[in-house]
């Protein structure tokens, strides 16, 4: 014996509304890199510039937490870190931006590591850069930005690696086994700059 009519359009009618709701959007992690190998360089101080670059015209980053600029830096304090007893290396964020237009979002990150030693003329630099996009209903979703930024971040790390391993291959110090941390020389620190008035 069938059921009635409108007791079989009540079955259908909410099964039909739940298959047409979008799954709810997982939550987002913090921005870190701890888990990965670090990098260590061969210098005594490692000073990561607490200045942003220039915003580009239209930019959103400011109303992230944490904002395009200070991912990177995130980036740079978890990767990087001086475990000489000479030397300098300075980490810049030089384009961190994140732009909404045209129904889009565009999120550019670059970055330049330089490092000097004891002796004159002992010195190098690595530039990475990285950029990512999307558009249409994919950059509308919640947290559509944050999630951007973090893909851009995703390819930045990468290609700071990349570049570090193979243009400043005589400064970086081969990890622990296990991938741990050497430790720094006695008495020296890694710092920070605090940010310009």
């Amino acid at each position: 014996m069938g059921l009635p009519r409108r007791g079989l359009l009540a079955l259908v009618l909410p099964a039909a509304g739940c298959a047409g709701a979008p799954p709810p959007e997982p939550p987002l992690q913090p921005i870190g890199y701890g888990y990965l190998t670090p990098l260590p360089l061969r210098v005594g101080v490692l000073r990561i510039d607490a200045a942003d670059p220039p915003p580009p015209p239209g930019d959103i980053g400011a109303t992230l937490a944490p904002t395009p600029a200070e991912a990177v830096r995130i980036m740079a304090r978890d990767r990087l870190s001086a475990v000489g007893t000479a030397g300098e290396a300075v980490f810049r964020v030089t384009r961190a931006g994140l732009v909404r237009r045209g129904g889009g979002l565009t999120c550019q990150l670059a970055c330049r590591l330089e490092v000097t030693g004891a002796e004159e003329g002992e010195q190098g630099f690595v530039e990475a850069a990285a950029r990512a996009a999307v558009s249409g209903s994919e950059a509308s979703r919640p947290q559509a930005a944050a999630r951007l930024l973090r893909r851009a971040m995703d390819g930045l790390n990468v290609e700071l690696e990349f570049q570090v391993k193979r243009n400043l291959r005589a400064w970086l110090v081969p990890a622990a086994p296990g991938g741990a941390l050497p430790a720094p020389p006695a008495g020296e620190v890694t710092r920070e700059d605090l940010p310009r008035s």
